[in-house]
């Protein structure tokens, strides 16, 4: 009795912290799928850290066995950062797994919570779903990495991969190149690419049109994008025409030599991409293929205006392995819409502490 009244006495005067929760509906009700807003939140957090204005760590990456092959059973990531100064930054982290097998079971392939914390006090702002923040930051970036790198006169995007990830990709493509003539898209299962065309179609109006096979989709194209799980190439270099803008997103989707006819390598982040180690660049630099200085630039120097992006009638590679900062400045961004439009619902993470 005597701890418990010293216990209470302790935490007198405390007040009660909430968080917000939002759940997949009230990420989409406070504007997740808004691309442009995406692609300027992104382009804004990918700025502030080619500036050093972020503390990302390294990701972290739990798995069955530290080899690519074991993705195949699922995979657990965990992403953090920290953007601006300390007394006014956005703290937060995104845990996500991965699990190939589940669209057969009915359910996303990718499932995440993201969690913003304040950075005076440490304690949790919000907690939110995060699968469609993680999509839509995704194809923010390809649409970034067009802006700057694509073609000037892009008449075919092809397409490689047809999950979740490829609608968003969609979108941030169509949104940065409105004038394409053609999406060609490739999806192992014929059924479900339909599915992704027929849906881009009629919500975006996109012109979106099945192929059968990766090589129909990505020959004559003038953007070529892979957005799979595969660990062996489905992207070769007879496959690739002169000029063209080549992006991958995962693992080891593009032969070695689809890179070496490139003039120019970008990446979101080449130490991410490195310490990863499963993206087809990484692997070319660990077999002692591609040095460091090999990489023109990362992304946020295009947008900063150190480097110049597309100069020429020039094949150029573009990377992104996923990073933190974009999770949670999208994150972030919503987390405010929600405030301001009153969604969510507020959870107690304790009404009184139990010891301080």
């Amino acid at each position: 009795m005597e701890g418990k009244r010293r216990n209470k006495e302790e935490s007198k005067g405390t007040r009660p912290v909430e968080f917000l929760y939002l759940d997949q509906e009230a990420v989409i009700a406070a504007g997740v799928l808004d691309m442009r807003r995406a692609l300027r939140v992104v382009g804004e957090a990918q700025a502030r850290f080619a500036r050093g204005e972020v503390r990302e760590p390294q990701k972290i990456v739990l798995r069955n066995a530290e080899t690519a092959e074991s993705e195949a059973q699922g995979r657990f990531n965990g992403l953090a950062a920290s953007i601006g100064r300390p007394e006014r930054s956005v703290i937060g982290m995104k845990w996500i797994a991965s699990f190939p097998g589940n669209p057969l079971a009915g359910r996303p392939r990718a499932s995440a919570l993201i969690i913003l914390n304040c950075p005076e006090t440490g304690v949790p702002l919000a907690v939110m779903d995060g699968g469609l923040i993680s999509a839509m930051r995704t194809g923010a970036m390809t649409g970034l990495g067009v802006r700057y790198l694509a073609p000037k006169q892009t008449r075919k995007i092809g397409i490689a991969g047809t999950g979740l990830q490829s609608r968003t990709q969609i979108l941030g493509l169509w949104t940065e190149l409105p004038g394409v003539e053609e999406i060609a898209l490739f999806g192992r299962q014929s059924s479900v690419a339909e599915n992704v065309a027929e849906g881009c179609r009629k919500r975006w109006g996109a012109p979106v049109r099945t192929v059968r096979s990766a090589e129909e989709a990505l020959r004559d194209a003038d953007v070529a994008l892979t957005v799979t799980t595969a660990q062996e190439p489905l992207m070769f270099a007879r496959h690739i025409k002169p000029g063209a803008l080549t992006i991958q997103l995962a693992g080891h989707e593009c032969e070695f030599g689809v890179i070496q006819q490139c003039r120019k390598l970008v990446a979101d982040d080449w130490e991410t991409v490195k310490l990863r180690g499963i993206m087809t660049p990484a692997l070319m630099h660990r077999e002692g293929l591609l040095r460091d200085e090999n990489i023109y630039a990362n992304l946020g120097e295009l947008i900063l205006g150190k480097k110049m992006g597309r100069e020429s009638d020039e094949r150029i590679h573009f990377c992104h392995m996923g990073m933190a900062v974009n999770d949670v400045a999208l994150a972030h961004a919503v987390y405010e819409d929600a405030r301001e439009w009153k969604l969510g619902v507020r959870l107690p993470l304790w009404k009184e502490p139990l010891w301080i």
